[in-house]
């Protein structure tokens, strides 16, 4: 993936030590037991930028805000496309109907509807991103939000965190087996409870600062997972 480099970081993580014991599946032995809770962080570096632009009109009839709607979208996408962009970069189908009410005299009167429609946008030069803007800007679009950076594949940096979770999981419990003066025998259990974790949106995208001092930071992907394993003695 373009752009992405790992930085790790080993977090905090708790652990539980039992001596409960368990019997074998086969014999009478008991089987004396610590789990432990690894996690960990694998850091990249964006290489897609989001968006939605929304376009609201409301009046009497459907089928001319329908008109004024898609004209509106189709020069909002067309100012969009001519950065570039792919045309299944756009998705432009969620469109919403509502009925337009006004208050008068302390009653609630129906004066038409409210029909708005909502595109969404990738960008995968996220260099251009405020120039995007700009054009949207001209377009008169109704409003601009959902301003997102993301990774487009993060598997692979979840992977390498998973695996640095396991370890950290087996270093911890290591150390509080030997405080205690056991050894770490065989893995009798191990549960994943982690998943993709991007950053949060913005309030409001930096539109208007310059690109070169529009960085777009750092996306963590955390892993975290909790192993249990035999103690012996």
């Amino acid at each position: 993936m373009k752009n992405a480099f790992a930085i790790v970081t080993l977090l905090a993580s708790s652990a539980a030590l039992s001596f409960s014991p368990m019997s074998a599946a086969s014999t009478e032995d008991k089987v004396h037991q610590i789990s432990v809770s690894g996690q960990a962080n694998v850091a990249s570096v964006p290489d897609l930028f989001q968006f939605s632009v929304y376009v609201e009109e409301q009046g009497e009839r459907v089928q001319d805000l329908n008109s004024v709607v898609a004209d509106k979208t189709q020069t909002i996408i067309s100012s969009v496309l001519a950065f570039g962009v792919d045309k299944k970069d756009v998705q432009s189908m969620r469109v919403q109907l509502n009925p337009w009410y006004e208050h008068s005299n302390n009653q609630r009167i129906q004066k038409g509807f409210k029909l708005s429609r909502e595109i969404n946008f990738t960008l995968r030069d996220i260099s251009i991103y405020d120039q995007v803007i700009d054009a949207v800007l001209t377009t008169g679009a109704s409003r601009i939000d959902g301003f997102n950076y993301v990774v487009e594949d993060p598997q692979p940096q979840y992977l390498a965190a998973l695996e640095l979770a396991l370890k950290d999981a087996k270093l911890r419990a290591s150390r509080m087996a030997k405080t205690l003066g056991a050894k770490l025998g065989k893995v009798i259990s191990i549960s994943e409870n982690s998943g993709y974790s991007p950053m949060p949106r913005g309030r409001e995208v930096m539109m208007m600062s310059k690109s070169s001092d529009s960085l777009p930071g750092q996306i963590n992907t955390a892993a975290q997972v909790n192993v249990t394993f035999e103690l012996v003695e």
